[in-house]
């Protein structure tokens, strides 16, 4: 049976980990004592998926911190949670606060977002179960003939181009996850990630504002200007005031739910090939 998607697995470098029957160390997940409870591979599988087409792009594909997101391998939250609830009751209220939307999922996909998480979990304990597995298992003229066709990349890149020795600069497994996460963790010194969303704010007729977005909720917005200035707008509506954002990247948050484990593994092993 063909996976769905692979990218939530991109950056664990094709990982996979045996089932862990080991009491866990320090007492179990979120400081309960015990064995850590075994999770549903099927429902980690679909939670994977849901994962990363929801939150993958802010938390990280692999929840280990994306675009603005934590990491959630070590969220309390989720060390904490009993089959969901804890994760679900802030899926679907969100934390407006710290930018993060509400969402409408389904009992059941949280569920599913919760056990992957679990699973990540679980695997972040018993690092030594893992078992490394060769990354370059695809076909690199079927990687070339989607990279030119169906994944639409020449759209926007160039294998004589700006992406160039591309096989080069990055190791197979740091590749893999620039093709799922090609923006890059903001810079030690803050300054906005390389590609970063913009937005154009128009409060009035004739009269808006732009600059680099640094976040949006139902309640505000705000951005950082040319000029490094910071604004924030409150947002009375949906319309009010007027948003446009920009996003550079939006080829690739829409590849996330179309992936499918070949396309990725043909993908990267024609990407190796650019010196």
């Amino acid at each position: 049976m063909t996976l769905r998607l692979f990218v939530a697995a991109a950056a664990m470098a094709a990982i996979v980990s045996a089932q862990p029957a080991a009491t866990a160390r320090g007492g179990g997940r979120g400081g309960n004592q015990g064995r850590i409870p075994p999770v549903d591979r099927a429902a980690a599988e679909r939670g994977q998926t849901t994962f990363t087409a929801n939150c993958g792009f802010c938390h990280g594909a692999n929840a280990k911190g994306g675009e603005g997101g934590p990491d959630l391998i070590r969220s309390v939250v989720v060390l904490d949670d009993e089959e969901g609830k804890e994760i679900g009751e802030v899926v679907k209220a969100g934390r407006q606060d710290q930018g993060m939307p509400k969402f409408s999922l389904t009992d059941a996909q949280i569920s599913d977002i919760a056990a992957f998480l679990h699973q990540r979990v679980n695997d972040a304990a018993f690092r030594q179960t893992y078992q490394l597995q060769d990354i370059l298992v695809g076909d690199a003229k079927a990687g070339e003939a989607y990279f030119n066709g169906a994944g639409g990349c020449a759209k926007c890149h160039s294998a004589s181009g700006d992406l160039k020795g591309l096989g080069l600069k990055y190791d197979t497994a740091a590749l893999q996850d620039r093709i799922v996460m090609p923006r890059a963790a903001r810079t030690p010194n803050n300054e906005p990630p390389r590609l970063a969303a913009t937005a154009t704010i128009t409060v009035a007729p004739g009269k808006s504002y732009t600059g680099t977005l640094v976040r949006m909720t139902d309640f505000d917005v705000t951005i950082r200007d040319e000029a490094k200035n910071v604004r924030t707008f409150t947002r009375v509506s949906d319309t009010n005031p007027k948003i446009e954002r920009h996003e550079p990247l939006q080829g690739h948050i829409d590849m996330l739910s179309k992936w499918k484990d070949s396309d990725l593994h043909n993908l990267t092993a024609y990407l190796v090939t650019l010196k």
